[in-house]
Protein backbone atom coordinates (compact mmCIF):
# COMPACT_ATOMS: atom_id res chain seq x y z
CA UNK A 1 0.00 0.00 0.00
CA UNK A 2 1.76 3.00 -1.41
CA UNK A 3 1.54 6.91 0.65
CA UNK A 4 -1.65 7.24 -1.69
CA UNK A 5 -3.26 4.71 -0.22
CA UNK A 6 -2.99 5.45 3.13
CA UNK A 7 -3.70 9.22 2.70
CA UNK A 8 -7.02 8.16 0.34
CA UNK A 9 -8.17 5.22 3.33
CA UNK A 10 -7.34 7.83 6.35
CA UNK A 11 -8.58 11.30 4.67
CA UNK A 12 -12.67 10.51 5.79
CA UNK A 13 -11.40 9.97 9.84
CA UNK A 14 -8.75 12.78 9.96
CA UNK A 15 -9.51 14.91 7.60
CA UNK A 16 -13.19 15.40 7.00
CA UNK A 17 -15.00 18.95 7.41
CA UNK A 18 -16.60 17.87 10.98
CA UNK A 19 -13.32 16.01 12.54
CA UNK A 20 -10.26 18.85 13.00
CA UNK A 21 -8.36 17.49 15.72
CA UNK A 22 -7.89 19.99 18.59
CA UNK A 23 -4.50 20.14 20.65
CA UNK A 24 -4.67 20.91 24.12
CA UNK A 25 -1.32 21.83 26.18
CA UNK A 26 -1.79 22.36 29.85
CA UNK A 27 1.27 23.00 31.99
CA UNK A 28 0.62 22.53 35.63
CA UNK A 29 3.15 23.97 38.17
CA UNK A 30 2.16 21.21 40.98
CA UNK A 31 2.31 17.63 40.20
CA UNK A 32 -0.63 15.38 39.91
CA UNK A 33 -2.17 12.06 40.23
CA UNK A 34 -3.03 10.32 37.10
CA UNK A 35 -6.49 10.03 38.55
CA UNK A 36 -6.46 13.46 37.98
CA UNK A 37 -4.58 13.50 35.04
CA UNK A 38 -7.56 11.59 33.37
CA UNK A 39 -10.04 13.63 34.71
CA UNK A 40 -8.48 16.81 33.19
CA UNK A 41 -7.83 15.23 29.82
CA UNK A 42 -11.93 14.22 29.98
CA UNK A 43 -12.99 17.76 30.89
CA UNK A 44 -10.89 19.63 28.45
CA UNK A 45 -12.96 17.36 25.94
CA UNK A 46 -16.04 17.75 27.91
CA UNK A 47 -15.89 21.74 27.70
CA UNK A 48 -14.37 21.65 24.00
CA UNK A 49 -17.59 19.94 22.60
CA UNK A 50 -19.48 22.96 22.98
CA UNK A 51 -17.42 24.07 20.08
CA UNK A 52 -19.02 23.10 16.33
CA UNK A 53 -16.62 19.70 15.23
CA UNK A 54 -14.92 19.62 18.21
CA UNK A 55 -15.60 16.08 20.05
CA UNK A 56 -13.60 14.44 23.15
CA UNK A 57 -12.53 10.93 21.21
CA UNK A 58 -10.84 13.62 18.40
CA UNK A 59 -9.22 15.88 20.79
CA UNK A 60 -5.29 15.75 21.35
CA UNK A 61 -4.42 16.81 25.08
CA UNK A 62 -0.49 17.03 26.13
CA UNK A 63 -0.34 17.22 30.01
CA UNK A 64 2.84 18.89 31.94
CA UNK A 65 2.88 18.63 35.40
CA UNK A 66 5.66 19.93 37.83
CA UNK A 67 6.18 22.94 35.86
CA UNK A 68 8.14 25.77 36.99
CA UNK A 69 5.64 28.89 36.37
CA UNK A 70 6.64 32.22 37.17
CA UNK A 71 4.04 35.04 37.40
CA UNK A 72 5.28 38.67 37.74
CA UNK A 73 8.93 37.62 38.05
CA UNK A 74 7.85 34.96 40.92
CA UNK A 75 7.71 31.47 40.89
CA UNK A 76 3.64 29.62 41.50
CA UNK A 77 3.13 27.27 43.33
CA UNK A 78 -0.83 27.43 42.17
CA UNK A 79 -0.93 28.09 38.54
CA UNK A 80 -2.42 26.20 35.25
CA UNK A 81 -1.62 27.54 31.47
CA UNK A 82 -3.55 25.62 29.05
CA UNK A 83 -2.84 27.08 25.47
CA UNK A 84 -5.92 25.43 22.92
CA UNK A 85 -5.36 25.14 18.97
CA UNK A 86 -7.64 23.85 16.41
CA UNK A 87 -8.78 24.41 12.44
CA UNK A 88 -11.42 26.88 12.16
CA UNK A 89 -13.11 30.13 13.07
CA UNK A 90 -15.72 30.38 15.94
CA UNK A 91 -17.72 32.73 17.80
CA UNK A 92 -17.26 35.03 20.50
CA UNK A 93 -19.67 33.14 22.76
CA UNK A 94 -18.57 29.65 22.04
CA UNK A 95 -15.14 30.44 22.58
CA UNK A 96 -15.92 32.17 26.37
CA UNK A 97 -18.21 29.53 26.91
CA UNK A 98 -15.78 26.52 26.15
CA UNK A 99 -13.25 29.12 28.70
CA UNK A 100 -15.44 29.32 31.65
CA UNK A 101 -16.13 25.72 31.46
CA UNK A 102 -12.49 24.78 31.07
CA UNK A 103 -11.00 27.38 34.00
CA UNK A 104 -14.43 26.10 36.19
CA UNK A 105 -13.45 22.37 35.73
CA UNK A 106 -9.46 23.11 36.29
CA UNK A 107 -10.54 25.11 39.00
CA UNK A 108 -12.74 21.91 40.56
CA UNK A 109 -10.20 18.90 39.96
CA UNK A 110 -7.13 20.47 40.64
CA UNK A 111 -7.99 23.00 43.13
CA UNK A 112 -6.23 26.35 41.40
CA UNK A 113 -7.81 29.38 42.39
CA UNK A 114 -9.92 30.80 38.97
CA UNK A 115 -7.55 33.64 39.19
CA UNK A 116 -4.09 31.44 38.58
CA UNK A 117 -5.73 29.80 35.94
CA UNK A 118 -4.64 30.90 32.31
CA UNK A 119 -5.84 29.53 28.60
CA UNK A 120 -5.14 31.04 24.95
CA UNK A 121 -6.98 29.71 21.67
CA UNK A 122 -5.52 29.73 18.84
CA UNK A 123 -7.55 29.87 15.49
CA UNK A 124 -5.57 28.35 12.19
CA UNK A 125 -7.11 27.58 9.06
CA UNK A 126 -4.45 24.52 7.70
CA UNK A 127 -2.91 21.60 9.75
CA UNK A 128 -1.03 18.37 8.56
CA UNK A 129 -1.97 14.89 9.22
CA UNK A 130 -1.47 11.54 8.00
CA UNK A 131 1.55 12.74 6.03
CA UNK A 132 -0.53 15.23 4.44
CA UNK A 133 -1.16 19.03 4.50
CA UNK A 134 -4.65 20.69 4.33
CA UNK A 135 -6.05 24.23 4.13
CA UNK A 136 -9.65 25.49 5.53
CA UNK A 137 -9.86 27.64 2.13
CA UNK A 138 -7.69 26.13 -0.62
CA UNK A 139 -7.91 22.79 -2.42
CA UNK A 140 -5.55 21.48 -5.37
Amino acid sequence: MGQDDLLNRSAPSVFSKERKMPFIRISIAKKITEEMEQKLIDGLGKALSVIPGKEPQWTMVEVNDGQKLYFGGKKQEEMVFADVKYVSRQEFHKKREFTRAACQMIHEILGTPIDRICLTITEFDNWGAVGDFRDQYYID
